[in-house]
């Protein structure tokens, strides 16, 4: 028995050695794969940034305007919920994005808590625009009822705050979390990732909570508001309605709370499917652990992380194509037909329906 206790710790000690001596290598993904990976994450953050802040501007241009279609609560509320998103795509693209491309392409924020800031940074402005999100959501809902009950403008604002608070807070739970995760690569060779530690149950627990709370959760009422919101839209648009000519200003009004609204309805669905794919990826590696090799696994996460990033690209799109006179906007500026800076041109800066 003594004898085989003796081979049994000469095998354990022996095994353990043989693990101290493999050779550490950096994210062995290849140099082209991470170049490219890098490279898009870069487009897509300069393209969004551009974007995101060109939006804020033109919406900031808007309080120099006095007309009865600026100061109606609604398009108040809207310009605000539009500037809070492009904010929060504003400083994604300029500190999430940046801090991703360095970790892909240089072996730093591997381990403890430099890993652990970076990846707080890397959800937290898309868990802010998450909250942000179902602010306008509730809040559109609750609008479009039979029995309207519409949010003042300073209880938006306050929520909007708080949605940003909220973003911040729980984050901390799954940024501890965090850490350089060992992956043997072969025999000789290991590397190490940082991502969530799922070797203890205590950060399983807190992941799955805050991927419920922060990501399912939402991501249901968020799907059943929107679709309600849409529906509800849609068939009032489909009634015929008589406007006498002088309410010509109301019903200018009218439809653009209409067009204003599905724009938002399409910010939501922008934002909630690319923002599903990564941490439900996540989830299923940490939980059903399936057999997946390193470079797979590596471009997979970062792919879904450009997918997520890609948003604020896609806001801009969709900005170009549903207002007018952000379009106006933009021609004066790229081609100098007029003071671009300084547009204040009148209306609501949403593309409103021709009327008949």
């Amino acid at each position: 028995m003594e004898g085989l206790q003796i081979l049994f710790n000469q095998s354990a000690l022996f095994n353990s050695t043989e693990i101290k001596r493999r050779i550490y290598l950096f994210t062995p993904a290849g140099f082209t794969i991470k170049l490219v990976l890098a490279s898009l994450l870069a487009t897509i953050g300069i393209v969004g940034f551009l974007g995101s802040t060109l939006i804020y501007y033109f919406i900031s241009t808007k309080k120099k305007t006095k007309s009865f279609m600026q100061t109606a609560p609604f398009l108040r509320n809207f310009h605000f919920y539009i500037k809070s998103l492009a904010l929060s795509d504003i400083l994604s693209n300029i500190i999430s994005v940046p801090l991703i491309c360095i970790q892909i392409m240089f072996d730093v924020f591997q381990h403890d808590w430099a890993c652990r800031i970076v990846r707080s940074l890397t959800i937290l402005f898309p868990s802010i625009t998450m909250n942000n999100l179902m602010v306008i959501s509730v809040e559109r809902y609750l609008a479009t009822r039979a029995v309207p009950r519409s949010f003042s403008v300073s209880t938006v604002r306050k929520l909007v705050l708080i949605a940003w608070l909220v973003g911040s807070i729980f984050i901390l739970g799954p940024a501890a979390t965090f850490n350089g995760v060992r992956y043997d690569l072969n025999d000789t060779h290991y590397t190490v990732v940082c991502k969530f530690d799922n070797s203890s149950f205590t950060s399983k627990i807190i992941v799955l909570c805050y991927s419920i709370l922060q990501h399912v959760i939402p991501g249901v009422i968020l799907t059943y508001l929107n679709i309600s919101v849409a529906k509800t839209l849609w068939s009032r648009q489909k009634r015929r309605i008589t406007v006498r000519r002088n309410n010509a200003a109301r019903a200018n009004l009218i439809a653009a709370k209409l067009r204003g609204t599905y724009l938002l309805i399409a910010l939501t669905f922008a934002f909630i499917i690319p923002y599903s794919v990564l941490p439900y990826y996540a989830a299923y590696v940490a939980f059903v652990k399936p057999s997946i090799d390193f470079q797979t696994d590596y471009m997979t996460r970062y792919l879904s992380a450009g997918l997520l990033y890609s948003n604020s690209t896609i806001n801009f799109i969709i900005y170009v194509v549903q207002m007018k006179e952000f379009r106006v906007f933009l021609k004066k500026l790229l081609f100098g037909n007029g003071n671009a800076m300084n547009p204040n041109p009148p209306g609501d800066g949403i593309q409103l329906p021709n009327n008949h």
